[in-house]
């Protein structure tokens, strides 16, 4: 199992893309298989914001599992046989940054 820590959208944008090359998709491969276009994925793979749809079924499709945790938090994991990316979050309880 392969885990990766991001801590925001540049982080994970750049943690897609790599996955993605390593798969050896090209972007236009790659966006017509999320289902989005060469500028979105381009714009998902350099930080900027997208749908959440389109950041869900990225991950999926490159076989990968997010799990999001709040900053500092501690976690185990059992039995995961997939790629798992663990985005951490700023924000502390109650929603506040």
């Amino acid at each position: 199992m392969k885990w990766t820590n991001v801590y925001g959208l540049d982080q994970l944008g750049s943690f897609l893309q790599k996955t993605r090359k390593e798969k050896g998709y090209t972007q236009d491969e790659f966006a017509e298989i999320i289902g989005a276009s060469h500028a979105t994925l381009s714009a998902l793979e350099n930080g900027k914001g997208v749908s959440s749809q389109t950041l869900m079924r990225a991950i999926s499709d490159l076989g990968l599992k997010l799990v999001v945790l709040p900053k500092g938090a501690q976690a185990e994991v059992h039995d995961a046989p997939a790629s798992v990316v663990s985005l951490l979050c700023s924000r502390q309880e109650g929603g506040q940054q």
